[in-house]
């Protein structure tokens, strides 16, 4: 493999180390209802996603699958990687219930490397969508309305 070939698996090693370290660092299940409820709708919010994209588009790199369809709907109208958000959702809770320096440097590397993968992801999106750049116009990367 090519270092370019690489380079998605590497993004995507990092994501799935700190969110293994967030997991058996702490307890992965908040211990308030707030937090519960937050991290129940980060879980929800991807359970959607994956839904609505169908397994078969579900790409752990940040890569297009050859045959995928540019998906709009659900979650996707409004934003375009909600896969992201919701993990950053799900753990915000148990980073604030369950805090270390080591767990909120990880959930600062997770969120790091999530732009980064955006930004190749999209290039990507760009590359094989020809109506990609129309989608971007009308939707937000990860925050509503907002960014």
């Amino acid at each position: 493999m090519t270092t370019s070939k690489l380079y998605p698996y590497f993004l995507v090693s990092i994501q799935l180390i700190c969110l293994i370290f967030i997991a058996i660092s702490g307890p992965i299940i908040s211990n308030n209802a707030e937090g519960l409820l937050i991290e129940c709708t980060g879980i929800f919010i991807a359970l959607r996603a994956i839904y609505v994209v169908k397994i078969k588009n579900v790409n752990i790199t940040p890569t297009v699958k050859q045959n995928s369809e540019l998906i709009t709907t659900g979650p996707y109208r409004i934003i375009r990687h909600p896969m992201y958000i919701a993990q950053l959702v799900a753990v915000l809770p148990l980073i604030i219930d369950y805090f270390s320096w080591y767990r909120l440097t990880a959930m600062l590397i997770l969120i790091v490397i999530l732009l980064v993968k955006i930004e190749y992801e999209e290039k990507q999106l760009s590359a094989h969508f020809t109506e990609y750049s129309l989608y971007k116009e009308k939707t937000k990367k990860m925050i509503p309305f907002v960014y």
